[in-house]
């Protein structure tokens, strides 16, 4: 599930998202392309961090079991997913 981009990469992508929206006449804005692409930014990075703390929620439940649970098994593998999508269900957040 980890999902791990770079500064860089956000600021790529932030780009593209901005030079879209710019481009388009279907889409109407009256805030400053940089404060837009600065709420973008921001978003993005304050999702990645969500989903990295959900990980790290889920790896510590994985270890806390009583029975020993190699990492990359199939067992951890199916209690990661479980533990994660918990998590992202109560928030009403999708991930596959």
């Amino acid at each position: 599930m980890s999902l791990k981009l770079s500064k860089n990469r956000v600021n790529f992508l932030t780009k593209l998202i901005v030079d879209h929206i710019e481009k388009s006449d279907e889409i109407d804005y009256s805030e400053d392309l940089g404060n837009i692409r600065f709420k973008i930014y921001h978003f993005i990075m304050d999702e990645l961090k969500m989903f990295e703390d959900i990980e790290i929620q889920a790896r510590d439940k994985i270890i806390s079991q009583k029975k020993n649970i190699p990492e990359g098994s199939r067992d951890w593998e199916i209690l990661f997913r479980k533990y994660t999508g918990e998590q992202l269900d109560k928030l009403g957040k999708l991930w596959d």
